[in-house]
């Protein structure tokens, strides 16, 4: 069967399921009472049934499982073995609130089997910051962190109806658009992948735009990242080793970008977190999506200027990495952080604009 065919198949397959699913899931969460409450973290009224995550997961996984050829990537048995692990992680989180601890333990033995086991590391900076080729243990430590670092940042992102999966979607896509153009034997595999990946976010997004009738919870926002992660590992050592002609000559610095939007707000509230002496890991409201939300814009409207300014820090790393310029990493991330601290700084303006009018009041 001709490649082209069996990836559109993984991708009707995967929305199909997830389309047939959702609702079924929204009836029993709502039965069992698993469902989000609001409080003054969200931006949510009403209850609304979480685990729509097992949705993306049951449509995105099932097709790929059908679709993809283990014979040609071995490595596929220990990805699905950590994203295993990564769902009932998620799904547990979602039903019975998990200490963090354990939950990053977790996360850390799923990563690990994966990067030790199934051997999917990142083995060269390319030139960033001046460095080639990395030793064993040192290309082992830093997939990890890479892992952990874009699974937080997917999870933390995803805080109002619809952002998270377009977020998702975009990178995904970013990333699937290269692989089709370099066309090697393991690109098809993860091509079959993300097409599985699109078909299911596709789906999922029928229900969770406002009004959102369920959220994906951690279940899916962690098994988004996991996917994400394991993507762009893919990307940079698959582009390491090709010569072809869309070979990119920094691909960390797009890998970054294609995640730039993210990786940035994370970072951003961590800093401001531990800048006001709290734990970087204590919930909320300063991402930049509940600022967006506070400014009176919809969540439509907070969703669809967040993923532009996504595309727009995809372009600029596709465009920055024609420099080969060792920092170009920072850059695309220095670029992304001053896009989600604009928020910030036209809050605190407004805020101390309002307090004066309130002091000049006789």
């Amino acid at each position: 069967m001709p490649n082209y065919i069996i990836t559109i198949s993984a991708f009707f397959t995967a929305f199909i399921i997830t389309y047939l699913v959702i609702p079924v899931i929204i009836r029993l969460a709502s039965m069992k009472g698993l469902v989000a409450k609001p409080n003054e973290r969200t931006s949510h009224t009403t209850l609304i049934p979480t685990l729509g995550g097992l949705g993306i997961f049951m449509g995105s996984m099932l097709s790929f499982t059908l679709f993809s050829d283990f014979a040609v990537f071995p490595s596929l048995q220990y990805f699905l073995f950590a994203m295993l692990l990564v769902f009932f992680l998620g799904m547990k989180d979602d039903v019975v609130a998990l200490a963090a601890s354990t939950k990053a333990i977790g996360l850390l033995l799923a990563v690990s089997v994966l990067v030790i086991l199934g051997e999917v590391r990142i083995t060269s900076f390319q030139g960033i910051f001046g460095i080639g080729e990395i030793n064993y243990w040192v290309s082992v430590g830093f997939t990890i962190f890479v892992f952990i670092t874009i699974i937080n940042a997917v999870n933390l992102i995803d805080g109002i109806n619809g952002l998270c999966a377009l977020l998702s979607l975009i990178s995904a896509l970013s990333f699937g658009i290269w692989f089709i153009l370099e066309g090697g034997i393991l690109s098809v595999q993860i091509v079959i992948l993300i097409a599985a990946l699109l078909g299911s976010l596709i789906a999922f997004l029928r229900f969770n735009v406002t009004p959102a009738k369920i959220f994906m919870g951690d279940t899916g926002s962690l098994m988004l990242g996991y996917i994400l992660a394991f993507v762009a590992v893919m990307f940079i050592e698959i582009n390491e080793s090709y010569v072809g002609l869309y070979k990119l000559k920094l691909s960390p610095v797009v890998a970054v970008g294609f995640l730039a939007l993210p990786l940035a707000d994370m970072a951003k509230v961590f800093v401001i977190r531990i800048f006001r002496g709290k734990s970087p890991f204590k919930a909320d409201k300063r991402h930049v999506h509940h600022l967006l939300i506070d400014f009176g814009l919809s969540h439509t409207q907070a969703a669809l200027i967040l993923s532009g300014a996504s595309i727009l820090l995809i372009l600029l790393s596709l465009y920055f990495q024609e420099f080969r310029a060792k920092t170009n990493a920072i850059l695309i991330l220095l670029v992304a952080l001053i896009i989600v601290i604009i928020p910030n700084i036209i809050n605190h303006y407004r805020g101390k604009h309002l307090q004066n009018k309130t002091d000049d009041k006789p």
